[in-house]
């Protein structure tokens, strides 16, 4: 089997306990890990089998020959160190938000289209596994998507643009993963002095929309996906809840099916094929459905390494890492009222 030689800029808790683990699971080795704190980079490639340890991430670009890296940090980091990457034809992952605006993305991304790379933004939600299948069902055709609602919770922020980079922004990109590209962004903020709130409803150029609820005054994350549409010609609805349950609604018999002349004549139907549900199964052994897997983690590592064995974008590729940005700005902007993105500039 082909492996990439990958390196890992930052030992922090969400890359040691969510990234470096995921490695595992993809085609690759890792050959070097670079932190400004030692100890932490010597923790992590004893933990992960890493061979070589840098404090200097520059030294490590210019000493050890990578097919890939990943730079997980602030979005400062995403951005100074991203570029240096990208210069050297090295394709970057980079967490989310890949840097700290639209205009430091977009030069990057510019920058991996001049070096012939990629940069991939770490949007693990579009790999879990029940917005997969969703996603799949959409680009097969057998479902079609009208209205899209999305809910999403978290820990307390009491500023809107710091709170739209470090956690909404998995939420938009998951709505723009379903309905493509955004037209125009109407938001409404709740802020007494307290924990932030969000309505935001964002119109796709396809003509569809979504509603999109942020609350940022939740005890934990939290989130919750509903998009209906048709399928098979009849209504039908498609519920993803914390990511650990789906449900595939399809329009069967309703109650007011049910009259009849008299009450004594009603006979229910119970019919399993109305309402499919999915969640994982958490015996053991059960690879298939472990957390890494249907949150997403392990997804996106694979597809990182997976791209640079193939020689090809990946998904989400460069130019999706400018499609959630560009919301953020125009909210960040506007956060109550409408924007149109295209008239915006962005």
């Amino acid at each position: 089997m082909e492996l990439a030689r990958v390196g890992f800029i930052g030992c922090g808790t969400h890359s040691t306990n969510n990234i470096y683990p995921m490695l595992k699971y993809a085609r690759c080795r890792l050959d070097a890990v670079c932190d400004l704190n030692e100890d932490l980079a010597k923790r992590n490639a004893l933990i992960f089998g890493a061979s070589t340890v840098y404090t200097d991430a520059e030294k490590m670009l210019d000493e050890r020959k990578l097919d890939g890296v990943f730079v997980v940090g602030p979005s400062e980091i995403h951005y100074i160190l991203g570029k240096k990457i990208l210069e050297r034809s090295i394709p970057l992952f980079v967490e989310k938000p890949p840097a700290p605006n639209l205009e430091s993305v977009r030069e990057m991304v510019d920058i991996a289209k001049k070096k012939g790379v990629f940069v991939m933004t770490g949007f693990m939600k579009r790999h879990g596994m029940p917005y997969k299948k969703a996603r799949e069902f959409i680009t097969s055709g057998q479902f079609n998507p009208a209205v899209g609602f999305f809910k999403y919770g978290h820990w307390q922020s009491n500023d809107l643009r710091g709170m739209l980079l470090g956690m909404s922004i998995h939420i938009i990109d998951l709505a723009i993963s379903f309905f493509g590209e955004v037209a125009f962004v109407t938001s409404c903020l709740y802020n007494a002095k307290g924990p932030i709130s969000l309505a935001v409803t964002l119109q796709f150029q396809s003509g569809q929309w979504a509603q999109i609820m942020l609350d940022s005054s939740q005890p934990r994350i939290q989130e919750r996906v509903e998009i209906s549409g048709t399928m098979n010609g009849g209504n039908a609805l498609i519920i993803i809840d914390n990511i650990q349950q789906m449900e595939l609604h399809r329009q069967g018999r309703n109650g007011i099916d049910l009259l009849a002349p008299s009450l004594a004549e009603i006979n229910p139907d119970f019919d399993l094929r109305d309402i499919q549900v999915w969640r994982p199964d958490y015996g053991i052994p059960n690879m298939g459905q472990n957390r890494p897997f249907f949150q997403g983690f392990a997804g996106e590592v694979r597809e990182f390494v997976d791209a640079i064995i193939e020689k090809r974008e990946p998904y989400p590729s460069s130019e999706d890492s400018l499609k959630s940005m560009r919301v953020i700005e125009a909210i960040s902007a506007n956060p109550n009222g409408a924007t149109e993105i295209i008239k915006y500039g962005l």
